[in-house]
């Protein structure tokens, strides 16, 4: 559910009465990484992700209920370049924070979208919040659009201009002699997920990019679904700079989107405000600016996912050990016997504990047809 670029031209872009001074300020709650807020359309509310990586959008079984029909049909690529089929519908209005937005338009995910299996009824996203001003409180979680930036505390020594897109929000971030052109996408978790387009390109420069592990398997789900198996690499960026803020030890893990991104945990080191009318962005960190900001992610050396109603290795990195290989069952967590999960609730609520220093898991070995006993840690 992150950047979707559209394969024809389409007026998806919104608001014909700018002219008007609005504000508003609603609550977001952080559930599995996702910023979800409450919006509705023709009174009925729904739960909404909070996206600045993907337009406005509603599930095919949202729209019905709020009585919209769809329009012209386009097609998409999702955050993993996988084609989506959508219909353009026109909104009455779109009420969110209390505030009721008009001639905005979304797009209509295809009917039985996985993402309906999460409870979410659509996505507030980028063609909303390009009309103004937002702030992103990542203490009080609060997201404030707004017409004019008075009152939200902006520190002018803390802008970056935002590269020229006509859809995403585009920053750079320096490390070492290099500049990735990386993409601010509430819809993503991470602090920053590198493209594995741009880590061709820097590969070689094993001074500021270093990796720590490979392997292949499933980490992300975009709008059409789950991704496809692939080739990943865990990379430690000694040192980089998001505009004036030093960030060290900034971990990512390689992804094959197209553009590489900076994700929602940014909010858990300072608050964000995008001031897209002057195009600017401005990242006001909360601690002081003259201590780099630790970014060190430890990740798990098998992942566990939860595929329809089970639970797979998504990703299994090449310092895991053992015979373990994505896409193997696992089908106990510390001793307790999981063969069938609800996708829903196993990925909105702790279902199971794993201990980060080492969690036994039983696994289905794909090859062999046998269960086998294995313990994963985080590092």
């Amino acid at each position: 559910m992150k950047r979707i670029l559209p394969l024809i031209l389409i007026a998806l872009m919104a608001f014909s009465n700018r002219v008007q001074a609005f504000r508003m300020t609603t609550r977001y709650a952080q559930e599995n990484g996702k910023m979800i807020v409450r919006a509705s359309i023709n009174g009925v509310e729904g739960r909404f992700v909070l996206d600045t990586g993907a337009p406005c959008s509603l599930t095919f079984s949202y729209a019905k209920r709020a009585g919209l029909k769809g329009g012209q049909v386009s097609r998409a690529y999702d955050s993993n370049g996988n084609i989506v089929n959508t219909t353009i519908l026109d909104l009455p209005q779109l009420v969110v924070g209390g505030v009721a937005f008009t001639q905005l338009q979304a797009m209509q995910l295809p009917q039985g979208n996985m993402i309906e299996q999460f409870g979410i009824d659509g996505i507030v996203g980028y063609n909303l919040l390009r009309q103004g001003i937002v702030k992103f409180d990542g203490r009080a979680q609060t997201m404030t659009l707004t017409s004019d930036t008075t009152g939200l505390g902006i520190d002018l020594n803390m802008g970056i201009l935002l590269t020229d897109d006509p859809y995403s929000t585009m920053i750079p971030l320096r490390m070492g002699q290099s500049v990735d052109t990386v993409m601010f996408d509430t819809g993503a978790l991470d602090l920053y997920e590198m493209s594995n387009r741009f880590y061709e390109r820097v590969k070689a420069d094993t001074a500021h990019f270093r990796c720590i592990a490979s392997g292949k398997g499933i980490l992300s789900m975009g709008a059409a679904g789950l991704e496809s198996a692939s080739v990943k690499h865990r990379i430690v960026v000694p040192q980089a700079f998001l505009g004036n803020t030093a960030l060290s030890r900034l971990s990512t893990i390689t992804t094959d989107a197209i553009d590489s991104r900076i994700g929602s945990n940014l909010l858990r080191h300072g608050d964000v405000i995008i001031d897209y009318r002057e195009g600017i962005f401005y990242f006001q960190p909360y601690a002081s600016t003259t201590v780099p900001i630790d970014a060190y992610q430890p990740e798990w050396n098998v992942v566990v996912t939860v595929m329809g109603d089970h639970l797979e290795a998504g990703m299994v990195w090449n310092n895991a050990g053992g015979s373990i290989q994505s896409g193997d069952r696992i089908v106990a967590i510390g001793g307790e016997r999981i063969d069938k999960v609800d996708m829903r609730k196993a990925t909105t609520q702790a279902i199971f504990q794993m201990h980060p220093e080492g969690t036994e898991i039983t696994f289905v070995n794909g090859r062999s047809g046998k269960e086998e006993t294995m313990t994963i840690s985080m590092n």
